[in-house]
């Protein structure tokens, strides 16, 4: 599934096109969930400065992603990525977390973010 970043999506205007670009990746399967414009509430300072509404807003996420029963979500906002990627593993999810050009390069043989190397790294 995909995040759909606040600068991204309300000050770039980028919805439509990392999807078009995932829709080309064979085996491949964009799974839309409900909260997928939402803000993920990191923000820069705002998760420090805010912490407890910062969240409140990543776990709504979370949970939409969880919903969604994708197996990864990816977007294009590290910020953003590092952010969810902590929540769905402070919540015991096995989703990976992955930023798009990983996906897109074909390369997921490093750890998802959130993960930890591996020994034989």
């Amino acid at each position: 599934t995909i995040h759909d970043s606040c600068s991204g999506l309300r000050e770039l205007g980028i919805k439509q096109e990392p999807r078009d670009l995932l829709s080309q990746v064979e085996g491949l399967e964009v799974i839309e969930h409900a909260k997928a414009e939402e803000c993920c509430g990191f923000g820069g300072t705002f998760c420090v400065k805010y912490p407890e509404v910062s969240n409140d807003i990543v776990s709504k996420k979370a949970e939409g992603i969880i919903e969604s029963d994708a197996s990864m979500v990816t977007g294009g906002d590290l910020g953003c990525l590092m952010h969810i990627a902590g929540k769905l593993k402070r919540m015991g999810s096995d989703i990976e977390v992955r930023h798009i050009a990983e996906i897109l390069a074909g390369d997921l043989s490093g750890p998802a973010l959130g993960e930890g190397a591996t020994d034989e790294e």
